[in-house]
């Protein structure tokens, strides 16, 4: 039956032999074999010809194959639901499949790696290096062997012994017995719990009543920290009946010993609050008068957020010199110049990094207040199977303020440190020479955000079809990571002829990347390929195009203590869950589901209408971006048991939308990337500015006043102005070239009238070329302000 082996296989030289005792031989020599040592190997046609028993193929790291062993001895046979498990995983893994050497286990040989090899109490083993498994040929699924990297990471992550710990029996209950199952049975998972409770297991795909149990159980440690309630409320169930829950708590203690595990530690807050004082040296607190709609978390219960009123921000507090060390209390969720800042964590620290820059800007402050918390949990949380970190980019004209994320970002890390030491291991680098140098700051921590000044001209360089070898490598990673932060999610190796190039395997790497760039660099430098390529439109990108904003004389004072203490639990919890290996997911009431639900239904009707490339590339992600920033505004809520409901998901989707609008806006109007679209756009642009701009302001380019009193557009104006535009001066036919080009197509489309040149001659005493606008210069959004 050897010949049954798939050929694939059979190509590889890393066969053994052995006897009946399976100890692994070398074919030619007859000694001993290593699983790790190739000289002791052969190829397969040598090993059949040896006339010994068993043939078998050893795992190897040159080698892209795994094998998952399904084990069943006769002296310790299968339980029913030991069967369930390796039934489910039969299933599960369409791959070639043949049976033991003994005749009641089953081999599955599957393309992909895990890190290790692991077993477990049902029978399972998995392994991918210096291994060799016997080869039988006797087949029960003739099928090719199939890549199952993520089924196969699943699996791995399942395999992994739990931790537990000795359970605290200290806990009192928040809840009474009635109050807690009301809770459960309302909750957005709510059907799920009635129908365990009620022990109707098998038709909702658990293998086994074991697994039922364990998820019920969860549920009762979700709501609760007295362990003796969630046992008698456990045993109150149907699924609770069973002797082995009702006999003693040895089976119920290990479900909650390991779920315990899980849990984050308390922080102590009035430690953190003591040290914090300690900071500032015992002065007092100002409190600053604010302006706002401001959004207050209820009770942790599951209930809602609620609107309460407060006072509205105004410009950034004046305080005297002697008192601008002080820190400075503000309550969160408050309006700044018309945007309406979430509840929590974040909308606390961007108001924070709005008062305390010296050119304060909301969308600065909101992008800072975002990527930070995102880089501190963005791998200790996760939503729908998916990790919270966020790639954003802040674009703002150089000097209006996109400094103060930098700045504010430092002053809250410096104000935790003292405490916390270990919060600078979410600071990331500032610039990645490749994706490897990305990949090894990862391997030392997988989780941190990096604030990159002039991104735009980054993401040039990278989407440049000419972009180098480090480039497209930095280009392929930033890609991966983006989807890669789950927990049951990993970065594969990468090996190289250069061995320090090399890369590990990286579970649930968490990035966040909060890149920096001027409109002109950023937008100039798009085109619609750019966003097919796919790197674009996973970044939310926050604009800023006001004025530069006045200077703030309270610039760079200290965070409020409330401030510092919440955001110094935040890192607790982030590095607990790293220390613990764990990650907690967070959940969505059912408002917030349905909202959410509906806003993927709308971004499903964007890319199934006749809508172009880009418009479909920009809405792909749409549901994704809302539904992670949504998780991170939970987290920032309550870190213990975040929520997502209507409110924060209303902001999320909003925040998106905008997002998405922004740059589909763009894109349609020509206002972006290169070529004859951009050109018009710009043109037109510069045509607006001279109808509307006084003489004194357009003089300087050979104008004269009478033409411009009649609204006449000499194009002396236009060639000087768009002498410099990197669009034209980029152009492949040159500026003046690209010039010509562009009035070609205005005047071919109507938005612009060339006056005759007799007309010129007779009225401007000239034959130069002159224009007026058309009746179709409005398309695009091109207006002329009334009066002109």
């Amino acid at each position: 039956m050897w010949h049954n082996i798939p050929s694939e296989l059979r190509t590889f030289p890393q066969w053994v032999v052995s006897g009946p005792d399976k100890v692994p031989l070398n074919p030619r020599t007859g000694q001993p074999a290593s699983s790790t040592d190739p000289s002791t190997w052969a190829t397969f046609e040598e090993a059949i010809k040896s006339g010994y028993k068993h043939v078998g193929f050893v795992l190897s790291t040159t080698d892209p194959y795994t094998i998952i062993d399904l084990d069943n001895k006769p002296d310790r046979p299968l339980t029913q639901e030991q069967w369930a498990v390796h039934e489910r995983i039969l299933t599960a893994f369409d791959s070639y499949t043949e049976r033991s050497a003994s005749g009641r286990g089953y081999h599955i040989i599957v393309r992909g790696k895990v890190p290790a090899g692991v077993k477990n109490k049902d029978s399972v083993e998995v392994y991918s290096t210096a291994r060799y498994m016997v080869c039988t040929g006797d087949v029960v699924r003739p099928t090719p062997i199939g890549d199952y990297q993520s089924l196969l990471d699943r699996l791995y992550g399942e395999m992994l012994p739990a931790p537990t710990i000795e359970l605290d029996e200290s806990g009192n209950e928040i809840l009474d017995d009635r109050e807690l199952v009301d809770m459960a049975m309302g909750a957005v998972n709510g059907a799920k719990f009635t129908q365990l409770c009620n022990g109707d297991w098998p038709s909702m795909g658990y293998p086994s009543q074991s697994e039922a149990d364990f998820a019920l159980m969860s549920m009762f440690a979700y709501y609760t920290k007295d362990n003796e309630q969630c046992r008698r409320l456990f045993r109150m169930t149907n699924l609770g009946k069973r002797d082995k829950a009702q006999r003693d708590n040895t089976y119920l203690n290990r479900m909650l010993s390991k779920m315990r595990a899980r849990e984050p530690a308390m922080v102590d807050i009035d430690g953190l609050r003591a040290k914090a004082e300690q900071l500032v040296n015992g002065t007092k607190i100002v409190e600053v008068p604010v302006t706002a709609h401001v959004m207050t978390q209820a009770p942790v219960n599951g209930h809602h957020l609620k609107s309460v009123e407060a006072p509205m921000i105004s410009p950034p507090p004046t305080v005297p010199p002697e008192e601008r060390s002080l820190a400075v209390a503000t309550p969160p969720g408050a309006v700044l110049k018309g945007i309406e800042l979430p509840p929590g964590l974040i909308g606390e620290m961007a108001l924070y990094f709005y008062q305390s820059a010296t050119r304060p800007v909301p969308e600065v402050a909101l992008a800072a207040a975002i990527s930070l918390v995102s880089g501190v949990c963005g791998r200790s949380y996760n939503v729908s199977g998916t990790g919270l970190n966020q790639y954003i980019i802040l674009i703002a004209k150089t000097g209006t303020g996109k400094e103060g994320a930098v700045t504010g970002i430092d002053n809250l890390i410096a104000a935790v440190r003292p405490q916390i030491p270990m919060v600078d291991q979410f600071m990331g680098p500032s610039a990645f020479a490749s994706g490897q140098a990305m990949i090894k700051v990862l391997d030392e921590r997988p989780c941190f955000v990096s604030v990159l000044g002039e991104f735009g001209l980054t993401l040039q360089q990278l989407c440049d079809a000419r972009a180098s070898s480090a480039q497209i490598m930095l280009r392929k990673v930033m890609l991966d990571l983006y989807t890669k932060s789950g927990w049951s999610k990993v970065l594969r190796s990468s090996v190289y002829s250069d061995v320090e190039k090399n890369t590990k395997v990286i579970q649930a790497p968490a990035v966040t990347i909060l890149g920096e760039s001027t409109p002109e660099t950023f937008f100039n430098g798009l085109d619609a390929s750019h966003v097919s390529e796919g790197l674009i439109p996973r970044f939310i990108i926050v604009n800023y195009d006001g004025a530069r904003p006045r200077r703030n004389p309270n610039a760079n004072h200290p965070p409020p203590i409330a401030l510092t203490t919440k955001f110094a639990e935040l890192v607790a919890v982030a590095l607990t869950t790293t220390n613990n290996q764990t990650c907690m997911s967070v959940q969505t009431d059912t408002g917030a589901t349905a909202m959410l639900d509906e806003f993927d239904r709308e971004a499903d009707d964007k890319i199934n209408q006749d809508s172009s490339d880009v418009e479909k590339q920009l809405w792909n992600r749409a549901h994704l971006k809302a539904l992670k920033l949504s998780a991170l505004l939970a987290v920032g809520v309550n870190p213990h048991q975040p929520i997502v409901n209507e409110a924060l998901a209303t902001w999320a989707i909003d925040f998106i939308r905008r997002d998405v609008e922004l740059m589909s806006t763009r894109f349609k109007s020509g206002d972006i990337g290169t070529g004859d679209g951009k050109l018009l756009y710009d043109l037109k642009r510069l045509v607006k500015v001279y109808l509307e701009s006084p003489f004194q302001r357009i003089e300087q380019y050979g104008v004269e006043d009478y033409m411009h009193k009649d609204k006449v557009i000499p194009y002396i104006y236009l060639q000087r102005r768009t002498a410099n535009l990197s669009a034209f001066k980029g152009d492949r036919r040159g500026a003046t070239g690209a010039l010509r080009n562009a009035i070609q197509d205005a005047t071919d489309s109507g938005a612009l009238d060339e006056i005759p040149t007799n007309q010129m001659r007779t009225r401007y005493k000239t034959s130069a070329k002159a224009y007026v606008i058309g009746p179709s210069f409005g398309r695009g959004g091109f207006t002329i302000k009334k009066g002109v």
